[in-house]
């Protein structure tokens, strides 16, 4: 695989620019989130209806364009969108709303009425012009995963799908049961969105009782437990600049045998094969 995520963690944004209200805050934090060493900013024409992305361009234009050449942003298409041209179309316009030249990453958000190979010929032509340095796909589990690949050697792809966006979490542990296994075989990178389980593993007794004992916080805990996989980038959302940092600082975090089996032990692995959890 020629491309590279250059970092374990970054920046979702699902959920921003839903609100004028907020506006501010999420800029500001999306530019402290640069300014402190995240490399990777994940987000979607979706977000927002695109107000995300306008948000991530507020940013960049905040903390200089220079910043652009350390970042890696990942956004993806709808599947409303995802014909050959609307996929070119709607990469464009993402661009346009963050004013970043070009995508290091795009994916099909989830499956839809067009052919994988529509959108595959659409993500090939961006490729070649230089809009995209390669794209993915996001909430495919197995079955899926292997139509689309499919689909790349039907129209002889001189690419590589290099990752796979899913619900991955303490709490959401089934694609270990063969999804995750496929990836790792395909050698696709596992993209973990809501890393933190929608922000519900905050809140659990047990969890917040392990981590206090190792003096991290509960997201610490989790996200490291995350980024035990070797290929698993993970990708929490916060606007609070001091989770901000607690968050960036658990990728170099690794969790002993004690503590993964005590993480076993209050979220067990899956046994048997379960629907991929989709938020």
């Amino acid at each position: 695989m020629s491309f590279q995520f250059q970092t374990r963690l970054g920046l979702g944004t699902w959920q921003m620019g839903e609100s004028a209200r907020f506006e501010a805050q999420e800029i500001a934090a999306i530019a402290s989130a640069i300014e402190m060493g995240y490399q990777l900013i994940d987000t979607a024409e979706m977000y927002g209806s695109g107000q995300a992305e306008i948000l991530i361009g507020k940013a960049l234009q905040r903390v200089g364009k220079s910043a652009r050449d350390h970042l890696q942003i990942v956004s993806k298409v709808l599947p409303s969108n995802a014909s050959t041209k609307g996929t070119m179309n709607a990469c464009e316009r993402s661009i346009q709303r963050m004013g970043c030249e070009y995508l290091d990453c795009y994916l099909l958000h989830w499956q839809g009425s067009y052919s994988y190979e529509a959108t595959l010929d659409g993500f090939i032509k961006l490729q070649e012009r230089g809009l995209i340095r390669s794209y993915g796909i996001s909430n495919f589990d197995a079955p899926d995963v292997n139509d689309w690949l499919a689909a790349e050697q039907n129209v002889g792809s001189p690419y590589q799908t290099v990752c796979n966006q899913v619900y991955y979490a303490l709490n959401a542990r089934g694609i270990e049961y063969d999804l995750l296994p496929l990836l790792e075989e395909k050698g696709m990178a596992l993209m973990a969105y809501s890393p933190l389980g929608a922000g519900n593993l905050m809140r659990n007794s047990k969890l917040i009782a392990l981590a206090t004992e190792v003096a991290l916080t509960p997201a610490q805990l989790a996200l490291a437990w995350v980024l035990r996989q070797p290929h698993a980038v993970a990708i929490p959302k916060t606007v609070h600049p001091e989770r901000l940092k607690q968050n960036l600082d658990s990728a170099n975090l690794v969790l002993d045998d004690e503590l993964l089996e005590a993480l076993n032990r209050i979220f067990p692995a899956p046994t048997q094969k379960k629907p991929l959890m989709v938020i």
